[in-house]
């Protein structure tokens, strides 16, 4: 019976290895469930069914991963999904991050307030030079020794 049941599940899948592991897994099932099992119909009918069955849950199975592995090599999909961050980075960003409001606290407070408004409110030199109601002359001034400052505290001069 392994034999007929080889060759059609070969037809299938088109790999006699994949079709042989697919037939020997049935058999395998069988024998662990065989208290349970009960056939309504003929054994053979069976177990062709349940071959075609798992064949074409083979196929699907194929597909999809074809289909996955044809996505994530579009350009679009990498950029939905980029590559989770490794745990020593996220701990070095942590640390530069904290070690960056250490020094902008310890910035004059007009300074660290441009400085902030800037970079984390994304805010331009005119609108900024709005709310604090000072020159855009002035904004440039406030940034240029804010960065200065903390070139020099976080040790990249």
């Amino acid at each position: 019976m392994h034999a007929p049941l080889h060759g059609f599940a070969s037809r299938y899948v088109g790999d006699d290895a994949r079709a042989e592991e697919l037939v020997q897994e049935l058999f395998l099932d069988l024998w662990v469930e065989r208290a349970s099992w009960t056939v309504h119909s003929s054994v053979r009918a069976y177990l062709f069914s349940a071959a075609r069955n798992r064949a074409l849950n083979v196929q699907r199975r194929d597909t999809v991963e074809r289909d996955w592995s044809s996505d994530e090599g579009l350009d679009d999909v990498r950029a939905l999904h980029p590559r989770p961050s490794r745990a020593d980075a996220e701990m070095e960003r942590a640390e530069l991050l904290e070690r960056l409001d250490r020094a902008l606290a310890s910035l004059p407070e007009r300074c660290a307030l441009v400085m902030r408004l800037r970079w984390r409110e994304q805010m331009s030199y005119a609108e900024i030079a709005d709310v604090l109601d000072i020159s855009v002359k002035g904004v440039e001034n406030q940034l240029g020794r804010g960065l200065r400052a903390l070139r020099e505290r976080m040790g990249m001069n």
